[in-house]
């Protein structure tokens, strides 16, 4: 197949990683990709050295006649059969230049849980253009179809995120904690995100000053960068923290990083998907988050790790506590939550779900036409 990925986001988050993982991945199964979005960002700069064909293109307002003459033009040269969006205005702009081009499959991609809005340009968007509805989990199908009594759910694919979990197995704790001047056996929790107010970073902090106090021995690792960064720099010096909290930054190696700490905290207020909790489960590290969004169809609350409110700092110390003293626990859910990435969250069974989705959309609009 002949697919092309529009992504106008000009940071580099979760999103632009699946979409890179995924343009690889189709690549390598030997189908012709293309990845359309702004000069100049870090998703531009990886993709090339990635190896994908890059198409770089100015995204200024919605139904821009520029841009969609210039992709209608694209994709018409290049024979593109499917499309996958990334948010809405690639959606507005893509879709009707994938129509004027005569591209069979039309398929936005939703991976956070925010509802339609129920204007004309939403239904236009989503009935008119769209061909297909791909949601990364059943909790962002929910929340599409809650203000969209217009929108047919049946349209509405829901595929999981999958990671390589074989990535995730070696092991670099040694390495890494040596680097990091962390003690051999000093009990880690880690935190892996932007540094943003959606995060928890604040339940975080809060919790840790209760695990702190009843485990001294305790470190925390928040790997990530954000405009929060400033806040917690802050909260480490007047705690006096320097040697129990490490401000990694953005850090390459996440395997690397899921290998060295004991358990992954998140507690987010809100989240797309939280792909860093399936790899740190794919290496064997049970997980504390919020019972909210998809979290609930990647944690097994008690099996693989502890669901909690949203903030709630003491939950979040209470179970944290309970997992770093008690390494036979930890070692019981981490490889339950192994063995859950490997039957449910395989990037093998994505890909191949996605391409089952795109055969079928473009050859049933194909045979339409």
């Amino acid at each position: 197949m002949r697919i092309l990925f529009i992504n106008s986001i000009q940071m580099f988050a979760g999103g632009e990683i699946w979409m890179l993982r995924t343009l690889r991945a189709l690549q390598e199964r030997g189908h012709k990709v293309w990845l359309c979005c702004r000069p100049y960002t870090e998703l531009a700069e990886r993709a090339v050295a990635a190896g994908i064909p890059v198409k770089l293109m100015s995204f200024r307002s919605d139904f821009d006649p520029v841009c969609i003459c210039k992709l209608a033009r694209f994709m018409r040269q290049n024979r593109i059969e499917v499309v996958l969006t990334n948010m809405d205005k690639e959606l507005r702009n893509g879709g009707v230049a994938a129509k004027l081009a005569g591209v069979p499959a039309i398929i936005p991609r939703r991976g956070i849980d925010y509802p339609l809005k129920n204007r004309w340009r939403y239904r236009f968007a989503y009935n008119v253009l769209a061909t297909r509805v791909l949601a990364n989990s059943h909790a962002t199908k929910k929340a599409l179809l809650q203000n969209a009594p217009w929108l047919n759910a049946q349209r509405i694919e829901v595929i999981h995120n999958g990671i390589e979990a074989e990535t995730f197995v070696q092991s670099a704790q040694h390495a890494l904690r040596k680097e990091w001047q962390i003690a051999e056996h000093a009990p880690v929790l880690g935190f892996v995100g932007q540094l943003d107010e959606r995060k928890g970073l604040g339940v975080l902090l809060s919790a840790f000053e209760v695990i702190h106090e009843r485990m001294p021995e305790a470190r925390l690792i928040v790997a990530g960068e954000g405009p929060l960064r400033e806040m917690i720099e802050s909260e480490i010096r007047d705690k006096g923290w320097e040697r129990h909290v490490l401000l990694a930054g953005f850090v390459e190696n996440v395997a690397a990083m899921m290998q060295t700490i004991d358990v992954l905290v998140l507690p987010s207020y809100w989240e797309g998907f939280g792909i860093v909790i399936i790899e740190a489960m794919a290496c064997g590290r049970p997980v504390i988050t919020t019972n909210i969004s998809s979290m609930p169809e990647i944690v097994v609350d008690g099996q693989t790790g502890y669901l909690i409110p949203p903030g709630e700092p003491h939950a979040l110390a209470e179970n944290a506590i309970a997992l770093l003293q008690n390494s036979s626990l930890r070692a019981r859910m981490g490889q339950a939550a192994k063995q859950r990435v490997a039957e449910r969250f395989s990037h093998e069974m994505m890909i191949t779900r996605l391409e089952n989705l795109f055969e079928r959309e473009a050859a049933r609009r194909t045979r339409v036409r």
